[in-house]
């Protein structure tokens, strides 16, 4: 049996491992259960013979990165599988996913459901099924007597949704990835392959007035007010973002825009109740970064915005705080690893195959940019990612494992 019929013929299998995966609550923030998942993983991993090592984030370096006094453990699997190759090819996937929130079809989102040739569950898409098809696409490599026509180094890594730093990022600093190329296994899907990813900028703002009886407001300083005034003014940003100047066109040929966010997080103070003056008010900034731009030029144009409205309301105490920092990853389409992926891709999908760079941002940054790798993107092509009944086609589930093997297959120089 070739690799591919062994992938169709075990889609049974293929489904109940994802339901296993979806079924462990590895939610970020705060990381639950990240020991539990990574010992399943390694056992699939020991089971297909792979060589494995897991490595525990020492406390001290979860607590300065969370800024959580009592952190819940941080753990990273590396599995290898030596077939005495030239050249290696490092496969990286997180197993980490976020909140799940809201009414689900099916109830419990961490109960995984099938339904309409789809799996239904936290995590199906992103992106504990691109990890099921790709521990599948080993097996079916190996059972099928087939040599992969590289070495194979997986990893499997924590805390992706919120940077990564404690996860592919902890990996790539300690030098545990001995590669000559890394796939990340999400970034895009179908016949798309993905080149990288824009960056991405957190801010935390806090703004502190004080506090007095709403029956004499004016003895205090209203700090939801001034959250509000401020929120306006950066308004001024966002349309400036808008502007036919700031925008460029992808590797598909879509126009792209930066974006910014304003209040995905927000909260007032520990004392506040329907009668007083609120003198704390904080919020959020998510601002998307375009390969065009840089990090650190968005931040200080929002910095910038921010102190002058805080010079013009010296009442109100302002203090900024970075949370997050990405650069922009791109990749050349013309370099070995898209053009070797892309072809197995189209050999699978049996379609032309499109190159994107996604507007969210992934792990791939890490092995492009901190060790020079050259890299892609792709996984499976998950539906209401992040967001209620996130779900993922059973059939692309199987396409994308074989996408996997056709490339494992192929290698780097394909005809």
């Amino acid at each position: 049996m070739n690799p591919h019929s062994y992938v169709e013929a075990h889609q049974r299998g293929l489904e109940r491992f994802l339901q296993r995966l979806v079924s462990i609550n590895t939610v970020n923030p705060p990381g639950r259960n990240y020991t539990e998942l990574v010992a399943i993983l390694e056992q699939s991993c020991r089971g297909l013979g792979l060589q494995t090592a897991r490595y525990q984030v020492p406390a001290a370096e979860v607590r300065k990165v969370t800024g959580e006094a009592d952190p819940l453990p941080r753990c990273n699997l590396i599995a290898r599988w030596d077939v005495g190759a030239r050249e290696t090819v490092h496969f990286n996937a997180h197993y980490d996913v976020v909140p799940a929130a809201g009414k689900w079809r099916f109830g419990d989102p961490f109960e995984p459901a099938i339904a309409g040739g789809m799996l239904y569950g936290r995590g199906a898409g992103d992106m504990k099924g691109s990890i099921a098809a790709l521990l599948m696409a080993v097996e079916a490599v190996q059972r099928s007597g087939a040599r992969p026509a590289f070495n194979i180094e997986c990893s499997f890594t924590a805390d992706e949704e919120t940077g990564g730093e404690l996860g592919a990022g902890y990996i790539v600093r300690k030098g545990l990835v001995r590669a000559d190329y890394a796939v990340v296994c999400e970034g895009a899907a179908g016949i798309r392959v993905g080149l990288g990813h824009n960056g991405v900028l957190w801010l935390r703002v806090s703004l502190r007035g004080k506090s007095a009886h709403a029956a004499n407001p004016s003895d205090g300083v209203n700090a939801f007010e001034a959250m509000a005034q401020l929120v306006a003014e950066l308004g001024e940003i966002k349309k400036k973002l808008g502007s036919p100047g700031r925008g460029y066109v992808d590797h598909a040929g879509s126009r792209r825009q930066p974006t910014i966010n304003v209040g995905g997080v927000f909260a007032g103070g520990e004392g506040d109740k329907v009668n007083t003056v609120p003198a704390t008010a904080v919020f959020s900034i998510d601002r998307r970064i375009l390969p065009i731009e840089s990090v650190a030029q968005a931040e200080r144009e929002l910095r910038t915005a921010i102190k002058s409205w805080s010079e013009r309301h010296r009442s109100v105490r302002c203090r900024v705080e970075r949370q997050l920092r990405i650069d922009p990853c791109v990749v050349d389409q013309r370099e070995s690893l898209p053009v070797a992926f892309s072809s197995a891709v189209q050999s699978v999908r049996r379609n032309a195959v499109a190159f994107r760079v996604t507007s969210g941002f992934t792990d791939l940054h890490y092995f492009v940019h901190d060790l020079g790798l050259p890299g892609v993107g792709y996984g499976v092509n998950g539906q209401n990612v992040h967001g209620v009944d996130e779900r993922v086609r059973i059939r692309d589930l199987v396409q994308t494992s074989k996408v996997y093997v056709e490339f494992m297959m192929r290698g780097l120089r394909p005809e």
